[in-house]
């Protein structure tokens, strides 16, 4: 349609006069292209993915409960017996521990009525201690001390004479004391037997010895154990 109205117009113009040519513009220097960019879009789909969520551990089943088992009595370890000390054996009858009455004439008329209250005196049996006592016949006698010694039983070892102790008085003449095993010489105390000799010395007041009885040997027997 707008060709054939262009026609008809040129044909109008040429009929009119001659029609001046149209000016042409200068061509115009083409742009160059503008590049086209093409932007891809992706489209990313975000799968939301669930969160693990802790899962509880199982529920721990209670043990099933077994019948108790019957537990044997525990055997009681036998009782540990103390071990058998075998006894120091004493004499078979006490009785036969014989007192000793000395005689007089040994006293010297310094003392009388000496005695012992055995003829034995032992350091690991029975007795272990023996009771001597006097009675003084001098009345300046205030004090009195009994002295001893011993002999092995071959009769060729002595002692030396040695003071025990000053004798207990009662304030009338008579005088006391007990000699403990324990007190003998100890190189003398290992023998298993020896003779204990003993002698008492009258003192006066001031410590003076008055006079003294005669050696008495031979009537006390001394025993490491047991006879």
């Amino acid at each position: 349609m707008k060709r054939i109205f262009t026609l008809t117009l040129a044909l109008l113009l040429a009929a009119c006069g001659t029609v001046q040519p149209a000016p042409q513009e200068a061509p115009t220097q083409a742009e160059p292209p503008t590049p086209i960019v093409q932007t891809i879009v992706e489209t990313v789909v975000v799968v939301a993915t669930a969160q693990p969520t802790d899962v509880p551990p199982p529920t721990p089943e209670p043990p099933t409960a077994e019948p108790p088992t019957a537990v044997p009595p525990t055997a009681e370890p036998p009782t540990a017996e103390a071990p058998t000390v075998a006894p120091v054996s004493p004499p078979s009858n006490p009785s036969d521990l014989t007192p000793v009455l000395v005689d007089n004439m040994l006293g010297k008329g310094v003392f009388t009525d000496v005695q012992f209250s055995s003829d034995r005196l032992t350091l690991n049996c029975i007795p272990r201690d023996l009771t001597v006592s006097v009675r003084a016949v001098n009345p300046d006698t205030k004090m009195a001390a009994v002295y001893y010694r011993m002999v092995d039983v071959s009769g060729n070892r002595f002692s030396d004479w040695t003071l025990l102790s000053n004798m207990d008085s009662d304030g009338k003449g008579n005088f006391t004391y007990t000699i403990q095993a324990t007190q003998l010489n100890p190189d003398w105390r290992v023998l298993k037997k020896a003779s204990i000799d003993l002698q008492f010395v009258a003192l006066n007041k001031g410590g003076g010895v008055i006079d003294r009885t005669q050696k008495i040997e031979r009537l006390v027997t001394y025993y490491k154990d047991c006879p």
